[in-house]
Parts: structure tokens; C-alpha cells; sequence
């Protein structure tokens, strides 16, 4: 579990100075935006799927064969929260509420398949017996 944070700190520190850079050099789609709303984002999902991860690997610990019921749960209840922080983000800045959607969903791409390649991981060390 160590090194899945590791790594997600690795990603959301990337994606944090990437978010700064749209707002640096001016691009021009997404400049109506508000300086911080995009790199709050990205703490945000670190935040977010770093719980996930913590509580499917935590439920999984404690009852092995329950993976797919915890992963299933705490996946359509992140979809629902990241659906409704869209839509506040939207409301709070309705002239910039496109494109902050579109940077919303780029980050919401990214650290899905960030996510489902730790969970792949996991699984196939479980499979082979090595949990650590």
C-alpha cells in the first residue's frame, strides 16, 4: 500500500504543476478559469482515490472474497461524489463551467486508469499470495 501512495503522490504532484502550467502560459481555452479551481481538483481526486484505494484494500484484508461488493460500492458512491463536485464546480463558475468540465473529466481519466492499474496490481499479488 506504501508504494500506491507513493506513486499517487508522484501523479498528483504532476498533475498539480501541469494544471499550473495551462494557467502560466495562457491557454487560451482554459483562461476564464479561476487561478486554483483546477489544481484543487487535482487534490481533490488524489484525495478521493487515495480513500478508495485504502478502504477496498482495508475491506479486503478483513474479508477476502468481498473485493468485488466493496470495490463495486465504493466505486459508484466516488462516481456520485465526483458527479456532484462537478456540478458544484460548474455552478460556482458558470462562465468557465465547460471548461472546467473538461479539465474535471481529463483528471477524472487519468487517475481512473491510475487506480485500476493499482487494483490489477493488487490483485494479481494476491493471486500469486504476496500482499505487501
Amino acid at each position: 500500500m506504501k508504494r500506491y501512495f507513493m506513486l499517487l503522490l508522484a501523479l498528483t504532484l504532476v498533475m498539480v504543476l501541469l494544471a499550473f502550467a495551462v494557467k502560466w502560459f495562457h491557454m487560451p481555452f482554459f483562461e476564464p478559469l479561476p487561478v486554483a479551481l483546477l489544481p484543487l481538483a487535482v487534490l481533490y481526486f488524489a484525495a478521493v482515490d487515495g480513500a478508495q484505494y485504502w478502504l477496498t484494500i482495508r475491506n479486503v484484508d478483513k474479508h477476502p472474497k468481498a473485493f468485488v461488493q466493496s470495490f463495486l460500492a465504493l466505486s459508484v458512491g466516488v462516481l456520485f461524489l465526483h458527479l456532484v463536485v462537478l456540478v458544484g464546480g460548474m455552478l460556482l463558475h458558470p462562465a468557465s463551467g465547460k471548461r472546467f468540465a473538461v479539465g474535471f473529466l481529463i483528471l477524472y481519466v487519468v487517475y481512473t486508469v491510475f487506480i485500476m492499474g493499482a487494483f490489477v496490481r493488487f490483485m494479481r499479488r494476491a493471486g500469486n499470495g504476496d500482499r505487501s
